[in-house]
Protein backbone atom coordinates (compact mmCIF):
# COMPACT_ATOMS: atom_id res chain seq x y z
CA UNK A 1 0.00 0.00 0.00
CA UNK A 2 2.86 2.38 0.78
CA UNK A 3 4.09 2.20 -2.82
CA UNK A 4 0.63 2.95 -4.14
CA UNK A 5 0.29 5.93 -1.76
CA UNK A 6 3.58 7.46 -2.88
CA UNK A 7 3.06 6.93 -6.62
CA UNK A 8 1.02 10.15 -6.93
CA UNK A 9 0.59 13.17 -4.67
CA UNK A 10 -3.17 13.01 -5.07
CA UNK A 11 -3.58 9.80 -3.06
CA UNK A 12 -1.90 11.30 -0.01
CA UNK A 13 -3.74 14.60 -0.35
CA UNK A 14 -7.13 12.89 -0.78
CA UNK A 15 -6.60 10.65 2.25
CA UNK A 16 -5.35 13.63 4.25
CA UNK A 17 -8.41 15.74 3.38
CA UNK A 18 -10.78 12.91 4.29
CA UNK A 19 -9.04 12.18 7.60
CA UNK A 20 -8.57 15.82 8.58
CA UNK A 21 -12.18 16.82 7.86
CA UNK A 22 -13.63 13.71 9.50
CA UNK A 23 -11.41 14.35 12.57
CA UNK A 24 -13.07 17.74 13.07
CA UNK A 25 -16.62 16.47 12.54
CA UNK A 26 -16.14 13.43 14.75
CA UNK A 27 -14.82 15.75 17.46
CA UNK A 28 -17.96 17.91 17.16
CA UNK A 29 -20.13 14.78 17.21
CA UNK A 30 -18.41 13.51 20.37
CA UNK A 31 -18.56 16.90 22.10
CA UNK A 32 -22.28 17.16 21.38
CA UNK A 33 -22.85 13.55 22.43
CA UNK A 34 -21.01 13.90 25.74
CA UNK A 35 -23.04 17.05 26.49
CA UNK A 36 -26.32 15.31 25.68
CA UNK A 37 -25.74 12.23 27.81
CA UNK A 38 -24.52 14.50 30.63
CA UNK A 39 -22.37 11.99 32.54
CA UNK A 40 -19.00 13.26 31.33
CA UNK A 41 -17.59 16.69 31.97
CA UNK A 42 -14.21 18.00 30.89
CA UNK A 43 -12.26 20.62 32.76
CA UNK A 44 -11.29 23.28 30.25
CA UNK A 45 -12.34 21.65 26.99
CA UNK A 46 -12.92 18.20 25.56
CA UNK A 47 -10.73 19.26 22.61
CA UNK A 48 -7.06 18.81 23.39
CA UNK A 49 -5.60 21.03 20.66
CA UNK A 50 -5.68 24.60 22.05
CA UNK A 51 -6.27 26.37 18.71
CA UNK A 52 -9.50 24.40 18.11
CA UNK A 53 -10.92 24.45 21.65
CA UNK A 54 -13.13 27.50 21.12
CA UNK A 55 -14.61 26.11 17.89
CA UNK A 56 -15.32 22.70 19.45
CA UNK A 57 -16.69 24.15 22.70
CA UNK A 58 -19.13 26.23 20.64
CA UNK A 59 -19.92 23.24 18.36
CA UNK A 60 -19.14 25.30 15.26
CA UNK A 61 -19.88 23.22 12.15
CA UNK A 62 -17.21 25.12 10.21
CA UNK A 63 -13.91 26.35 11.58
CA UNK A 64 -11.99 28.91 9.54
CA UNK A 65 -8.75 27.95 11.26
CA UNK A 66 -9.36 24.28 10.47
CA UNK A 67 -9.98 25.06 6.79
CA UNK A 68 -6.86 27.25 6.59
CA UNK A 69 -4.69 24.53 8.16
CA UNK A 70 -6.27 21.96 5.81
CA UNK A 71 -5.22 24.00 2.75
CA UNK A 72 -1.71 24.64 4.08
CA UNK A 73 -1.07 21.00 5.01
CA UNK A 74 -2.55 19.70 1.74
CA UNK A 75 -0.21 22.00 -0.16
CA UNK A 76 2.69 20.77 1.99
CA UNK A 77 1.93 17.14 1.12
CA UNK A 78 1.76 17.97 -2.58
CA UNK A 79 4.97 20.03 -2.39
CA UNK A 80 6.82 17.27 -0.54
CA UNK A 81 5.83 14.74 -3.18
CA UNK A 82 6.93 17.08 -5.94
CA UNK A 83 10.28 17.85 -4.27
CA UNK A 84 11.08 14.18 -3.73
CA UNK A 85 10.12 13.17 -7.28
CA UNK A 86 11.31 16.16 -9.29
CA UNK A 87 14.20 17.62 -7.36
CA UNK A 88 17.17 16.11 -5.58
CA UNK A 89 15.52 15.81 -2.17
CA UNK A 90 16.04 12.33 -0.78
CA UNK A 91 13.19 10.09 -1.96
CA UNK A 92 12.53 8.51 1.46
CA UNK A 93 11.28 11.82 2.89
CA UNK A 94 7.84 11.67 1.27
CA UNK A 95 6.69 8.31 2.72
CA UNK A 96 8.09 9.32 6.11
CA UNK A 97 6.22 12.63 6.15
CA UNK A 98 3.07 11.12 4.67
CA UNK A 99 3.08 8.63 7.55
CA UNK A 100 3.49 11.54 9.97
CA UNK A 101 0.44 13.27 8.52
CA UNK A 102 -1.87 10.31 7.89
CA UNK A 103 -1.12 7.88 10.71
CA UNK A 104 -1.40 10.45 13.48
CA UNK A 105 -4.91 11.10 12.17
CA UNK A 106 -5.58 7.35 12.15
CA UNK A 107 -4.56 7.22 15.83
CA UNK A 108 -6.89 10.11 16.60
CA UNK A 109 -9.71 8.36 14.72
CA UNK A 110 -9.30 5.31 17.00
CA UNK A 111 -10.09 7.64 19.91
CA UNK A 112 -13.09 9.08 18.09
CA UNK A 113 -14.45 5.61 17.37
CA UNK A 114 -14.07 4.68 21.05
CA UNK A 115 -15.90 7.86 22.12
CA UNK A 116 -18.71 7.24 19.64
CA UNK A 117 -19.10 3.66 20.90
CA UNK A 118 -19.28 4.92 24.52
CA UNK A 119 -21.85 7.61 23.64
CA UNK A 120 -24.04 5.20 21.66
CA UNK A 121 -23.90 2.50 24.34
CA UNK A 122 -24.89 4.95 27.09
CA UNK A 123 -27.72 6.37 24.97
CA UNK A 124 -29.01 2.88 24.21
CA UNK A 125 -28.41 0.96 27.44
CA UNK A 126 -27.23 3.37 30.11
CA UNK A 127 -24.51 1.79 32.20
CA UNK A 128 -23.13 4.97 33.74
CA UNK A 129 -24.48 6.71 36.80
CA UNK A 130 -23.49 10.04 38.23
CA UNK A 131 -21.01 12.43 36.73
CA UNK A 132 -17.42 11.85 35.71
CA UNK A 133 -15.21 14.91 35.55
CA UNK A 134 -11.98 14.68 33.60
CA UNK A 135 -9.39 17.07 34.96
CA UNK A 136 -7.49 18.75 32.15
CA UNK A 137 -4.18 17.21 33.20
CA UNK A 138 -5.79 13.74 33.19
CA UNK A 139 -7.20 14.21 29.69
CA UNK A 140 -3.74 15.12 28.39
CA UNK A 141 -2.09 12.26 30.31
CA UNK A 142 -4.65 9.77 29.00
CA UNK A 143 -4.09 11.01 25.45
CA UNK A 144 -0.32 10.71 25.86
CA UNK A 145 -0.65 7.12 27.05
CA UNK A 146 -2.90 6.16 24.13
CA UNK A 147 -0.53 7.77 21.64
CA UNK A 148 2.53 6.07 23.15
CA UNK A 149 0.76 2.72 22.75
CA UNK A 150 -0.36 3.42 19.18
CA UNK A 151 3.09 4.79 18.31
CA UNK A 152 4.67 1.59 19.60
CA UNK A 153 2.33 -0.45 17.43
CA UNK A 154 3.26 1.66 14.38
CA UNK A 155 6.95 1.28 15.25
CA UNK A 156 6.64 -2.51 15.42
CA UNK A 157 4.90 -2.55 12.04
CA UNK A 158 7.64 -0.27 10.65
CA UNK A 159 10.38 -2.58 11.92
CA UNK A 160 8.67 -5.73 10.65
CA UNK A 161 7.92 -4.30 7.20
CA UNK A 162 10.83 -1.85 6.81
CA UNK A 163 8.21 0.85 6.25
CA UNK A 164 9.15 4.52 6.46
CA UNK A 165 5.44 5.30 6.26
CA UNK A 166 4.76 3.50 9.56
CA UNK A 167 7.98 4.88 11.07
CA UNK A 168 6.64 8.37 10.32
CA UNK A 169 3.38 7.44 12.06
CA UNK A 170 5.34 6.24 15.09
CA UNK A 171 7.32 9.50 15.20
CA UNK A 172 4.13 11.56 14.98
CA UNK A 173 2.45 9.60 17.76
CA UNK A 174 5.51 9.78 20.03
CA UNK A 175 5.96 13.50 19.37
CA UNK A 176 2.32 14.32 20.09
CA UNK A 177 2.33 12.03 23.13
CA UNK A 178 5.35 13.84 24.51
CA UNK A 179 3.68 17.22 23.94
CA UNK A 180 0.50 16.02 25.70
CA UNK A 181 2.56 14.62 28.59
CA UNK A 182 4.22 18.02 29.00
CA UNK A 183 0.86 19.81 28.83
CA UNK A 184 -0.44 17.35 31.44
CA UNK A 185 2.41 18.18 33.78
CA UNK A 186 1.86 21.91 33.25
CA UNK A 187 -1.91 21.64 33.83
CA UNK A 188 -1.36 19.54 36.96
CA UNK A 189 1.02 22.09 38.49
CA UNK A 190 -1.58 24.82 37.83
CA UNK A 191 -4.22 22.91 39.81
CA UNK A 192 -1.83 22.29 42.72
CA UNK A 193 -0.85 25.95 43.10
Amino acid sequence: MQYWLISSPWYGVIFWVILYISDYYLTIYSARGFREIGHFQFEGSMELTPQFQNDVDNLRPVSRRHILILFITSFMIFALWWMTHISYLVEWTYPLFLGIFLLLEVAVHFRHLRNIAIIREIRKNGGVEGKITYKQWFSYRNSANELYITGTFFLLVALLTYSLFFFGGALACYGTALRHALWSKKAKTKTVV
